[in-house]
C-alpha cells in the first residue's frame, strides 16, 4: 500500500532504487505530490504514492511469519527475509507458505535426526519455520482428519526444490516408519529413486548444476496406521531435444557422462570413449562438473538401481540403450550415388552404425535403411523413398529423441511397479517438484509448457490463500464478504481454452502438413489481437508476448510445431520391436492394429494438458501446502543476497501475490495489548476510563477518525494504509510534544544565559569608560602644548626663509639684465647684415629667371601653334568623313526597311495558317478534354466504391484516407498557385504592351536626338567659319610660323581622317551584309515559331540601337570639334594680343583653301543624312504599328488556346496527383523501375509534341514580356525533345573517359546545363535518361559494366550536387537577373548570352533545382548505393568461395601433419564452401573496356597479366589446393578488382571503402573459424595463417594507401588471434600482457574462448596459465548474457553518402574533358566542343 497523505517530516519511508530494489530514508520535505527524502546522505526526490512506509520498530533479526509484519508490503518482505538470511535463517513463513532461501552452504544445525525429533508433533507454527514443520503439519492432519495432503514445491532453477523435496520424502519416511512389504522397505525405494530419476532427468544449464529438465509429482500412500504402503511417481514434459542439441556451457543428462566414466571393462563393452568424442555431448565444452565424480555417480545409480528393483540384465539394457543414443548422434550423412539419396558418409560414421545396431540387436542394413529410406504405404502398392543427407540426420535425431524418451517412461514405470501401489489406501501425501516459472532470452514450447503449470498452480494457490484468508476472518468473527478474489482464469482461457485456445490451434496446425511456424503465428494474431494477456512484439514476426502473473514472456514459434508433435516412425518402430533384445523390444511394443490403423493426430500438448488436468483434480482432493524455494544470488555463492532478484523469484512463485490477496483484506492485524500500548499515546483518556481493550481499541480508533477497520475477538483488524495512517499520527503526536518540550528547556538556558551576559557587560562598560576618558583628556593637553611650540617654531623660520630670498633675487635680477642686452645687441647686428645679402641675392635671381622665361615663351609659342593648326586641320577631316558614313548607313536602313516590310507581308499569311492550326488544335484538346473527363467521372466512381469498402476496415486504413484529404488540400493550393500564376502573366500581358508605348517614346527621342545634332553641325560650322578668318587674318597680318613639315603633317592627318571613313564605311558593308544572312534565317524560324513577330521587332531594335550608336559618337566627335576649336580661337587671340611672331615662313593658301572646301562637302552630306533618317524614322514607325497590331491579333488567339490547356492540365493534375505523391516516395528508393509516361500527346504544326504525362508546360509562351528569362525557357525546353533519342543512343556505349573523367556523365551533364532542364518545372528528359542508368544493374555478374557506370553515376551526381541550388520553396519562380533598359539591348543580350556550363573547379555554375531535377538527383543517389552495393555482394561472394577453399587447405594440411587421435568433425561444421564454379563472377567484355586510360598514376603499377580470369578461379586440383596457392588466389583476385576499378576510373574513396569492407569480412570469416574449432587454434595453424595475413599486408603497401586506405587494420582481430596462438611459450603470458600488449581489441568471451581451445605442437592440451582463465572466466560471470556473443558480425551497410562523394571529389578538373566522337559533328550538340 503506498503512503498516504499522512507522511510527515521525520517519517522513515522505503524508496524505489534501481540497484537495491528498495533503500530506506527520512523525510526532510513534504510537497503536495513529491517529497525529499535523505537515504543515507543521498537527497532523493520521490512521488508520494511511490513510497512505502518503514516500521521503526522492525526488530534486528525480523519475524519468522510476515504476516506478523506491521507493514506488509514489497521492502518489508525483502528486509525481513535478508535479515533472516543473514543470521543462516533461511526458512521463513508467510501465513501457512514456507519461504526458503537456498543457502548456497551446508547448515548441520538444520537437519539431521534430532531436529525431525524436534519437529515430530509441534503444532504449525511453534517452532522456527522449517519443511519438517510443513510436512509434519501435512502428516498430522492426513491422520487426525482423515484428508489427503499434498506439499507443492517451485521455484527457479538452483533454488534448491529438488533438496527441499528430499528433506521432504525423508521426513515422511522417518514419520511412516517401516512397512513389512516383501522384505523391501518402501520408504528406502521412494527416497532411492531420486538418484535414478536425476540421472537420467538431470542436466547441468547456465543456472543450476543439476537442474531438473522434467516435473514429478510423488504420490506417497499410507495405511490405516499411518505406515507407509506404496509411492507412485508422475512425470511431466521431459526435455527431449536436450539429447540432440546442447548449448555452451551446459551438459546433456547425467547418465551419459557416467557411462563414459564407467569401469573400463564396461565402456570397452559398449565401445564408448571420452565424452569429446560424441556429437551429442561435444557441443559444449563442458564435460565435468566441480566437485562431481562421474564414475562414482555411476556407481551410485547402479546402487540406486539395485534399491528399487531393477535387475543386472535390465539395467545392461539400459545402458546398452544410452551408448546406443551415443553412437547414433555420429553417423553422418552424405550424397549417395542417386539424387536425393543418401548414405553413411565415411568409414567413421559406418563404424557407429554398425555398433548402434549390434546394440540395439538388430540388422545393421535395415537400420541403415531406417534412417536412409522411408516408405509410402498406398492403396495399391508401397513406394520407397530415398532421403536428401539433412532428411536422414533429422530422421537419426528423432530417433535418439524417442528412444530416449521411451527408455525414462519405462524407468519411472519400473520404479511405479518396484515400489508397488497400495490398493487399499485411501490416504495419500503428494509432493510436488515442479519447474518454476521461466523466462529466457528464447522461450519455446518447454518455456510455454512450464509457464502454464504454474498458471494452473497459481490459480489453486491463490484459491487455497484466499481461503485461508476466508478462515482466519472466520474465526475472529468479521464481515469479508465484500473482499474480491484475485484470478488468472483468463490467462488460462488463452492458452487451453478450447476450441480458441492457443493449444487448439498449435494441434490444429500441426495435423495440416504445409503449416509452418509463419502460418501458426498469423493465426495467433489474428484470433488474439483484442486479448487483453495477448500481444505481439513490434519488430518480430513470428513471435508472440503473453501476460503471465509474474510478467510478460515472449515466445519463438519457430519450433513449436516440431515439439508438439508426438509421433514414431514407422521404420523404427518395426525395428527395434523386432529386435533381438528383450528390453529394446519392449520399449517399442508392436501397435495395435486398430491403433494402427487410425490416424488420430495425438500432441505433447494436449498430452501434456491432460496430465496437467489429472494433477490438478489430484491436487483438488488434497490439502496443499506450499513451499517457495528461492535463489539468493545467480553466481550460486554463499552470502550474496541480492533484492532485485529475489523480488522477482517472490513475484513469480506467487509469494506477492498471495501478500496482494492480503492487502486486498485486512493485512494488518495486531492483538489488543499490542495496539494500545503502541498507539495510547493518541488518546490517553482512553485507558484512563476504561480498562476494557475492546472498548479502548474502538475509542481510539473513532478518535482519529478512521474508517474501514474491524474488531475481531482478540485482534485489531485494518486495511492497507491505515497502519501508516496511525503511525503517521503518532509521529505528529510525538513531534508536537517533543516541541513543546524543546521550547521550554531552550527559553530556561536561553534567559539564563541572558542574565549572566548582561551583568558582566555592565561591569565591563563601565570600566571602559572611565579609561578612555581619562586617554581622551591626556591626549587633549599634549595636542594644546604642540600647537603652541609649532607655532613659535614656524615664524622663526619663516623670518630667515624671506631675507635669504630677498636678497637672492636681487642679485640674480642684476645678472639677467645686463646679459638680456647683450644679446639683443649682437641680434640686432645680424639682422642687418642679413637683410643686405638677401636684397642682392633676390635681385640677381629675378633677373636671371626673367631670361630664361622670355626665351622659352618665344620657343613655346612656336610649337604651340603648329599643333593648333595640325589638330584643327585632323578635327576637320574627320567631321568630313563621319558625315559620309552617316549617308550610307541610312541608304543601307532604307533598303532594310523595305525588305522588313516584305517580310511583315509574309508574315501575315503564316499568321493564317497559324490561327487554322490553333482551331484544329483547340478542336483536338476539346476531344481531349472530353475523355479525359470522362476518364474523371470513372476514377470518382472507382473512388466512391472503394470509399465504400474502405470504412469497413480499422484504423490503420483511415490513417490513409486521412492522407488523401491531405493529398487533395495540397491540390486546392496548387490550382490556387496556378491561378496566380496566370495572374502574373495577364501582368507580364500588360507590361508587353507598355513595351511598345516606350519604343514610340524612343523614336520621340531619336527624332531630338536627331535634330540636336544639326544644331550642333550648325554649330561647328559657324566656328569653322570664324577659325577660317581669324587664320586669314594671322597669315595676312603676322609673320606666319608654319612650315613645309606641317604641311605635310597635314596631309597625313588628311590622309587618315579619308581611311577612317573608308573603314567606317566597310563596317556599314558588313553589317548589311550580315543583315542580309539573318533575314532569311528569320524568315524560316517565323514558319517553325509562334514567336516569328518578337524576332523581327528585335531585330528593328537592334538597328535602331545601332543608329542611335553612330549618332551617338558623331556627336561625341563633333562635340570635341567644336570644344578643340573654341580653345583654339582663344588661344590664336592670346597669341596675337602676346606678342608676334619674327619668323619667315611660306604658306601653301591651296592646300588650306582645299581644306576648307571638304569641310563644306562634309556639311552637304550630314544635312543629307538628316533627311534620310527622317524618312528611316517613319518607316521605323509605321513597321512597329503594323508589328504591335500583328502581334496583339496573335496574343488574342493564343491566350483563349492557354485558357483550355490550362483547364485540361488541371485536370490531369488532378487525377494523377495521388500517383505521383507516391511515385516520389518510390523513387527514392529507385532501382530498377523506369519512369511512368502518361498519354495522351497532342501535337500541332510548327510545334514541338506535348507530353501530357509529365505535365509540361502546355502554353508556348507563358510570359509575355519580350526578352525575359521564362520566355527563353519555354522556348528553351521544347528544344532538346528533338535531341534526345542521338545523346541516348550515343551514351547508352560505353564511350570511354577523357582525361580520366567519364565521357557519358559529362556529356549529359553539359547537354542538361545547355537545355536547361534543371530549371523546367516539369519535364520527362529525366524519365528518359534513368532507364540508361538503370540498365547497368541488369547484368550484375559483370564487374567491369557495374564499375564503368558506377564512375559515371557518381561523377554526374558529384556535378549536380555542386550546380544545383535548391530553392527555399517549390512552387516559386527563380530570382530574374537585371534586364537591359532598351528592348534592342535585351533581345542583343539574349542572342549573345550563352549557356554552356563551366566545368572548371574554380567558378561553379549554381542554377535553381526545381523538382525534377531533385528527384533525378535522388534516384542517381539510389543507383550509386545499388551498383556499390551489388559489387561489394560480388566481392564478398568470391572472397568466400576462396576462403572457404583456403580454410580447408589449412585445415587438411594441419590434419596431415599431425597424429590424428580422435575421429574429426563433419564437413558441414565448416564454413560453408560453394564451388568458384557457381560463385565466380564472369569476366567482361573487352568491348566495355574504357577507350582512353590515360591518367594511371599509381605508385606501384600493378599489370594486367597479373589479374586472374574469373573463369580461372575455379577450386584447383587436389596436388594444387594447398594453402599457399589459396592465398595467391585471393591475392590474383584482389588484383583483379583493383586493376578493373582503376580501368574504369572508379572514385578513389569508393575503392578504399570497397577494400575496407573486403578486408573487414576477410577478418570475420578467419576469426569466426577460429573460433568455431578447437582444430583451428593450433601453433601450426596459427603460422599458417600468419603466414597468408604477410600475403595480404605486402599486397596492401603494393596497391599502396591511395587505393587501399586503411583495409589492413580491418584484420586486427585475427591478427591479434593468429599471433597468441604462435607466441611460445604461452605459460608466461600475465593476464596484463594479454589483454594490454598481445589482445587489446579482443573481448573477453573471445579470449576465453580462444585460451581454452588452443593446443600446442606436442600435446592436445592448452598451455595458457591456469591463473589467466580463472581471470577470463571470472569477467565472464559479471558481464551481461547478451554480450557473451565471441562471433564478428559482418558489416553490410552503405559505408558513404552523397555529401561525402561531393567532399571527396572536390579536386577534380573536368575543365579539358573531350566530348564524344559520336558528337562531336553533329551540329545541334556543337555546344559541347566550348
Amino acid at each position: 500500500m503506498a503512503a498516504s497523505a499522512k507522511v510527515t517530516v521525520g517519517s522513515h519511508v522505503w524508496v524505489e532504487d534501481p540497484d537495491d530494489a528498495w533503500i530506506d530514508g527520512e523525510v526532510e520535505e513534504v510537497n503536495s505530490e513529491e517529497i525529499t527524502v535523505n537515504c543515507s546522505g543521498k537527497t532523493v526526490v520521490a512521488k508520494l504514492n511511490n513510497v512505502y512506509p518503514k516500521d521503526p520498530e522492525f526488530p534486528e533479526l525480523g519475524v519468522d511469519d510476515m504476516t506478523k509484519l506491521a507493514y506488509l508490503h514489497e521492502p518489508g518482505v525483502l528486509l525481513n527475509l535478508k535479515c533472516r538470511y543473514n543470521a543462516n535463517e533461511i526458512y521463513t513463513y508467510t501465513g501457512n507458505i514456507l519461504i526458503a532461501v537456498n543457502p548456497f552452504k551446508r547448515l548441520p544445525h538444520l537437519y539431521g535426526s534430532e531436529t525431525m525429533k524436534q519437529y515430530k508433533g509441534t503444532a504449525f507454527g511453534e517452532l522456527s519455520p522449517h519443511p519438517f514443520a510443513v510436512a509434519d503439519s501435512a502428516y498430522r492432519k492426513m491422520i487426525n482428519e482423515g484428508v489427503s495432503q499434498a506439499i507443492l514445491v517451485s521455484g527457479e532453477s538452483g533454488a534448491g526444490k529438488t533438496e527441499s523435496t528430499k528433506m521432504l520424502m525423508q521426513y515422511l519416511a522417518y514419520m511412516g516408519g517401516r512397512a513389512e512389504s516383501e522384505g523391501r522397505s518402501v520408504e528406502q525405494q521412494v527416497l532411492e529413486s531420486n538418484p535414478v530419476l536425476e540421472a537420467f532427468g538431470n542436466a547441468k544449464t547456465v543456472r543450476n548444476n543439476n537442474s531438473s529438465r522434467f516435473g514429478k509429482f510423488v504420490e506417497i500412500q499410507f495405511d490405516q496406521r499411518g505406515r507407509i504402503s506404496g509411492a507412485a511417481i508422475r512425470t511431466y514434459l521431459l526435455e527431449r531435444s536436450r539429447v540432440c542439441q546442447v548449448s555452451d556451457p551446459e551438459r546433456n543428462y547425467h547418465c551419459f557422462y557416467m557411462l563414459c566414466a564407467a569401469p573400463e571393462q564396461e565402456t570397452e563393452r559398449y565401445k564408448l570413449g571420452k565424452p569429446s568424442t560424441f556429437r551429442y555431448l561435444n557441443q559444449s565444452n563442458c564435460y565435468a562438473l566441480d566437485g562431481l565424480d562421474d564414475s562414482k555417480e555411476y556407481l551410485a545409480t547402479r546402487k540406486a538401481m539395485d534399491v528399487v528393483g531393477i535387475n543386472s540384465e535390465e539395467q545392461d539394457g539400459i545402458f546398452r540403450v544410452v551408448a546406443a543414443i551415443l553412437h547414433l548422434g555420429n553417423i553422418e550423412f552424405a550424397k549417395g550415388e542417386e539424387s536425393e539419396a543418401s548414405e553413411p558418409k565415411d568409414e567413421k560414421s559406418r563404424f557407429h552404425l554398425k555398433v548402434a545396431a549390434e546394440l540395439f540387436m538388430c540388422d545393421g542394413k535395415a537400420l541403415e535403411d531406417s534412417l536412409c529410406k522411408r516408405v509410402m504405404v498406398t492403396r495399391d502398392e508401397s513406394i520407397t523413398k530415398s532421403l536428401d543427407p539433412d532428411s536422414a540426420a533429422l530422421g537419426r535425431d528423432a530417433l535418439a529423441k524417442i528412444v530416449y524418451s521411451k527408455l525414462f517412461d519405462w524407468l519411472v514405470t519400473k520404479i511405479n511397479n518396484s515400489i508397488g501401489q497400495d490398493p487399499n489406501s485411501k490416504h495419500i501425501i503428494g509432493v510436488l517438484d515442479i519447474y518454476g516459472f521461466e523466462s529466457f532470452k528464447t522461450n519455446s514450447f518447454e518455456q510455454f509448457c512450464i509457464n502454464l503449470t504454474n498458471e494452473k498452480l497459481q490459480q489453486h494457490f491463490n484459491q487455497h490463500v484466499f481461503k485461508m484468508e476466508q478462515e482466519e476472518y472466520t474465526k475472529e468473527e468479521i464481515d469479508w464478504s465484500y473482499i474480491e478474489f484475485i484470478d488468472n482464469q483468463d490467462v488460462l482461457d488463452l492458452i487451453e481454452k478450447k476450441p480458441g485456445g492457443i493449444i487448439a490451434l498449435l494441434d490444429e496446425a500441426c495435423m495440416f502438413p504445409r503449416s509452418t511456424h509463419d502460418t501458426f503465428a498469423q493465426k495467433l494474431y489474428q484470433t488474439f489481437k483484442n486479448h487483453k494477456r495477448f500481444g505481439k512484439p513490434k519488430l518480430a514476426q513470428t513471435d508472440f508476448t503473453i501476460c503471465h502473473y509474474a510478467g510478460d514472456v515472449t515466445y519463438q514459434t519457430e519450433l513449436f510445431l516440431d515439439k508438439n508433435k508426438d509421433y514414431v516412425v514407422g521404420e523404427h518402430q518395426a525395428l527395434l520391436s523386432s529386435s533381438d533384445c528383450s528390453f529394446v523390444s519392449s520399449l517399442f511394443p508392436p501397435l495395435p492394429e486398430e491403433s494402427s490403423k487410425t490416424s488420430k493426430f495425438s500432441s505433447i500438448g494436449s498430452q501434456f494438458k491432460q496430465q496437467l488436468q489429472s494433477l490438478l483434480e489430484s491436487l483438488s482432493t488434497t490439502e496443499p501446502h506450499y513451499i517457495r524455494c528461492v535463489k539468493p544470488n545467480n553466481l550460486l555463492k554463499p552470502d550474496i543476497f541480492e533484492n532485485i532478484n529475489i523480488l522477482h523469484q517472490l513475484r513469480c512463485g506467487g509469494v506477492m501475490e498471495a501478500i496482494r490477496i492480503s492487502c486486498a483484506g485486512y493485512p494488518t492485524r495486531k492483538p489488543f495489548n499490542e495496539f494500545l500500548t503502541r498507539f495510547r499515546i493518541l488518546a490517553p483518556e482512553t485507558t484512563k476510563s476504561s480498562y476494557d481493550e475492546v472498548d479502548a481499541c474502538k475509542k481510539l480508533l473513532a478518535k482519529v477518525d478512521l474508517k474501514g477497520f474491524q474488531i475481531g475477538k482478540t485482534k485489531v483488524f485494518l486495511r492497507a494504509g491505515q497502519m501508516a495512517e496511525m503511525d503517521a499520527h503518532r509521529a505528529e503526536v510525538l513531534g508536537h510534544s517533543a516541541r513543546i518540550i524543546q521550547r521550554n528547556v531552550l527559553t530556561y538556558q536561553s534567559r539564563k544565559k541572558f542574565l549572566l551576559l548582561q551583568a558582566a557587560s555592565t561591569e565591563i562598560q563601565a570600566l571602559c569608560r572611565g579609561q578612555v576618558a581619562r586617554v581622551w583628556f591626556e591626549t587633549m593637553r599634549r595636542e594644546a602644548a604642540s600647537l603652541r611650540i609649532q607655532k613659535q617654531a614656524r615664524t622663526y623660520i619663516c623670518q630667515n626663509a624671506y631675507k635669504t630670498l630677498c636678497s637672492s633675487a636681487c642679485s640674480i635680477q642684476t645678472g639677467m639684465r645686463a646679459k638680456a642686452a647683450r644679446i639683443e645687441l649682437q641680434l640686432r647686428k645680424k639682422r642687418r647684415a642679413t637683410i643686405i645679402i638677401q636684397s642682392q641675392i633676390r635681385r640677381c635671381l629675378c633677373h636671371q629667371r626673367y631670361v630664361r622665361t622670355k626665351k622659352a615663351a618665344i620657343t613655346t609659342q612656336c610649337g604651340w601653334r603648329v599643333k593648333v593648326a595640325r589638330r584643327e586641320l585632323r578635327n576637320l577631316k574627320m567631321a568630313a568623313k563621319e558625315t559620309g558614313a552617316l549617308q550610307d548607313a541610312k541608304t543601307k536602313l532604307e533598303n532594310q526597311v523595305e525588305e522588313l516590310t516584305s517580310n511583315l507581308e509574309l508574315e501575315k499569311q503564316m499568321r493564317m495558317e497559324i490561327e487554322e492550326a490553333k482551331s484544329q488544335e483547340i478542336e483536338a484538346l476539346q476531344s481531349v478534354l472530353t475523355d479525359i473527363k470522362l476518364q474523371l467521372r470513372d476514377t470518382q466512381e472507382t473512388k466512391s466504391k472503394e470509399i465504400s469498402d474502405l470504412q469497413s476496415v480499422l484504423t490503420d486504413i483511415k490513417l490513409q484516407l486521412r492522407d488523401t484529404q491531405e493529398t487533395k488540400s495540397k491540390e486546392i493550393s496548387d490550382l490556387q498557385s496556378a491561378l496566380q500564376d496566370m495572374q502574373l502573366e495577364i501582368e507580364e500581358l500588360s507590361k508587353g504592351l507598355e513595351m511598345t508605348n516606350d519604343l514610340a517614346a524612343e523614336n520621340e527621342q531619336l527624332k531630338e536626338s536627331v535634330s540636336s545634332l544639326q544644331n550642333k553641325i550648325d554649330e561647328s560650322e559657324r566656328k569653322y567659319e570664324e577659325i577660317s578668318k581669324i587664320s586669314e587674318e594671322r597669315i595676312k597680318d603676322e609673320v606666319p610660323v608654319i612650315d613645309q613639315s606641317a604641311i605635310i603633317k597635314l596631309e597625313t592627318e588628311n590622309q587618315k581622317l579619308k581611311a577612317l571613313v573608308s573603314s567606317m564605311e566597310e563596317k556599314i558593308d558588313e553589317l548589311d551584309r550580315k543583315h542580309d544572312e539573318t533575314s532569311p534565317n528569320i524568315t524560316e524560324k517565323l514558319k517553325e515559331d509562334v514567336s516569328f513577330d518578337y524576332e523581327i521587332v528585335s531585330n528593328l531594335e537592334a538597328e535602331n540601337e545601332r543608329l542611335k550608336a553612330l549618332v551617338g559618337s558623331l556627336e561625341k566627335k563633333i562635340n570635341e570639334s567644336g570644344n578643340n576649336s573654341t580653345d583654339e580661337q582663344e588661344e590664336g587671340k592670346y597669341i596675337l594680343k602676346e606678342e608676334s611672331l619674327t619668323e619667315d615662313a611660306s604658306i601653301d593658301n591651296e592646300r588650306v583653301k582645299k581644306l576648307a572646301d571638304e569641310n563644306k562637302d562634309l556639311n552637304d552630306l550630314v544635312s543629307s543624312l538628316e533627311k534620310k533618317i527622317d524618312e528611316t524614322e517613319k518607316k521605323y514607325e509605321e513597321a512597329s504599328r503594323l508589328c504591335e497590331e500583328r502581334l496583339k491579333q496573335a496574343l488574342d488567339a493564343e491566350t483563349g488556346l492557354i485558357d483550355l490547356k490550362t483547364s485540361m492540365q488541371r485536370l490531369e493534375e488532378k487525377v494523377s496527383d495521388m500517383e505521383t505523391a507516391e511515385q516520389i516516395r518510390r523513387q527514392q528508393a529507385l532501382v530498377n523501375s523506369a519512369s511512368r509516361r502518361m498519354s495522351p500527346q497532342v501535337s500541332f504544326t510548327g510545334a514541338p509534341p506535348l507530353e501530357n504525362g509529365h505535365q509540361e508546360p502546355l502554353a508556348p509562351i507563358p510570359s509575355r514580356r519580350f526578352g525575359t528569362e521564362s520566355f527563353r525557357r519555354s522556348r528553351i525546353e521544347r528544344q532538346p525533345h528533338e535531341f534526345v533519342d542521338v545523346l541516348l543512343k550515343c551514351v547508352s556505349k560505353n564511350i570511354g573517359f577523357s582525361h580520366g573523367k567519364p565521357v557519358a556523365a559529362l556529356t549529359i551533364y553539359k547537354c542538361l546545363m545547355r537545355w536547361k532542364i534543371f530549371e523546367a518545372e516539369k519535364t520527362s528528359i529525366f524519365d528518359r535518361i534513368v532507364p540508361v542508368f538503370g540498365s547497368a544493374i541488369e547484368n550484375q555478374e559483370d564487374d567491369n559494366h557495374l564499375a564503368y557506370w558506377l564512375t559515371n553515376t557518381s561523377t554526374l551526381l558529384f556535378l549536380l550536387q555542386r550546380s544545383l541550388r535548391q530553392q527555399s520553396s517549390t512552387g516559386s519562380s527563380p530570382t530574374k537577373p537585371p534586364q537591359p533598359t532598351s528592348f534592342f539591348g535585351r533581345m542583343t543580350q539574349g542572342f549573345r548570352s550563352t549557356s554552356s556550363p563551366n566545368l572548371s573547379t574554380d567558378v561553379v555554375q549554381q542554377v535553381d533545382a526545381r523538382y525534377p531535377a531533385l528527384l533525378f538527383k535522388q534516384q542517381l543517389t539510389a543507383y550509386v548505393e545499388t551498383m556499390y552495393g551489388i559489387i561489394r555482394e560480388n566481392v564478398k561472394r568470391e572472397v568466400s568461395s576462396l576462403l572457404s577453399s583456403c580454410i580447408q587447405s589449412l585445415k587438411e594440411s594441419s590434419c596431415d601433419s599431425s597424429v590424428v587421435n580422435s575421429p574429426s568433425k563433419s564437413s558441414e561444421e565448416n564454413l560453408p564452401a560453394k564451388s568458384s564454379e557457381e560463385n565466380s563472377p564472369k569476366k567482361s567484355s573487352e568491348e566495355n573496356s574504357p577507350k582512353e586510360s590515360s591518367g594511371d598514376k599509381s605508385p606501384q603499377k600493378l599489370s594486367d597479366d597479373n589479374s586472374p580470369s574469373k573463369e580461372g578461379q575455379a577450386v584447383k586440383s587436389s596436388e594444387e589446393n594447398s594453402p599457399a596457392s589459396s592465398w595467391q588466389s585471393i591475392i590474383e583476385f584482389l588484383n583483379y578488382i583493383l586493376i578493373t576499378w582503376k580501368k574504369n576510373y572508379v572514385p578513389l574513396f569508393l575503392v578504399q571503402k570497397m577494400f575496407s569492407q573486403t578486408f573487414q569480412y576477410i577478418n570475420v570469416q578467419l576469426f569466426n573459424s577460429l573460433l568455431l574449432e578447437r582444430e583451428y587454434c593450433t601453433v601450426n595453424m596459427g603460422i599458417k595463417v600468419k603466414a597468408g595475413l604477410d600475403e595480404l599486408e605486402s599486397w596492401c603497401s603494393q596497391a599502396t594507401e591511395e587505393f587501399v586506405g586503411s583495409s589492413w587494420d580491418e584484420l586486427k582481430h585475427t591478427r591479434q588471434a593468429v599471433v597468441l596462438l604462435v607466441t611460445e611459450p604461452k605459460s608466461t603470458i600475465t593476464y596484463d600482457d594479454l589483454t594490454i600488449n598481445l589482445c587489446s581489441v579482443l573481448s573477453t568471451e573471445q579470449l576465453y574462448r580462444i585460451c581454452t581451445l588452443c593446443k600446442d605442437k606436442d600435446d592436445g592440451d592448452h598451455n595458457v596459465s591456469p591463473e589467466v582463465i580463472s581471470n577470463l572466466k571470472l569477467l565472464l560471470t559479471n558481464e551481461d548474457e547478451n554480450s557473451r556473443s565471441f562471433l564478428l558480425d559482418d558489416d553490410s551497410s552503405i559505408p558513404f553518402d552523397t555529401d561525402e562523394i561531393s567532399s571527396c571529389m572536390q579536386e577534380k578538373d573536368f575543365a579539358n574533358v573531350k566530348s564524344a566522337s559520336e558528337l562531336a559533328d553533329n551540329p545541334n550538340f556543337l555546344f559541347l566542343k566550348e
